[in-house]
């Protein structure tokens, strides 16, 4: 199965004919729109009903949108409070959860991990967009239940815990915060690179793993898209 994740920046409606030359099972977009209420028809045709979104405007929120024969459920008894965060259960064989965060990002998180911490097993894949990285664990000074900053490096800690690891990481042989291709570009500016988005899973779970080319996506976004294959799924 291949998934993408990939923070849009707005106007999707213009943009998802570029991201579907990829042929993805499953597009995970933050800052999308929702079909329900746009304008395109287009990308109402393309979202069709097998999708899940979520936000405060219409004009930019969060989605998960998958092809006709990739089932996406509801997962109950989760914590729903809450915002840019979508669980789903895909083909009753594992558990997808989206990620957009806003300030202040990678304590959201944490916040969603504590309330939810059933969901998080080496059954889950984790993608999105966290707008985190351990070079800014210092700006992160809010503690959770166990005493512990809510910063990148202790999420890592806390996935690891779970038997979850970023893919990217793994594949390329990697520290976090000493990553050498970059997912997201300040102001779209190419030397203003930044590692942002990620994608988490058991161990040999992701087989693949790419960054799609920044010359290319520029473009259309600050954030590249990212491409990863399941091997299990």
């Amino acid at each position: 199965m291949k998934i993408i994740t990939w923070n849009v920046y707005g106007n999707f409606r213009e943009k998802f004919k570029e991201i579907i030359k990829e042929d993805a099972d499953i597009y995970v977009i933050p800052e999308c729109e929702d079909p329900a209420r746009a304008s395109s028809d287009e990308y109402k045709e393309f979202a069709g009903d097998n999708y899940f979104w979520i936000g405060d405007s219409k004009d930019k929120g969060l989605g998960i949108f998958a092809k006709d024969n990739v089932k996406l459920e509801t997962i109950e008894g989760l914590n729903d409070e809450f915002k840019n965060f979508i669980p789903v259960r895909v083909n009753d064989s594992f558990n997808l959860l989206s990620v957009w965060t806003m300030p202040p990002y990678v304590e959201m998180i944490h916040d969603y991990f504590d309330a939810n911490t059933s969901l998080f097993d080496e059954n889950l894949i984790m993608c999105g967009d966290f707008n985190s990285n351990s070079i800014w664990d210092k700006q992160h000074r809010t503690k959770d239940n166990d005493g512990n900053a809510k910063d990148q490096t202790n999420l890592n800690r806390k996935l690891e815990s779970c038997n979850l690891i970023s893919a990217y990481h793994k594949l390329n042989n990697e520290k976090q915060s000493k990553e050498s291709q970059n997912t997201f570009y300040l102001y779209r500016h190419l030397d203003k690179p930044y590692h942002i988005d990620y994608v988490y899973a058991a161990e040999g779970i992701v087989t693949d793993l790419k960054i799609l080319d920044a010359e290319y996506w520029i473009n259309l976004s600050d954030h590249m898209p990212v491409v990863f294959e399941l091997d299990k799924f």
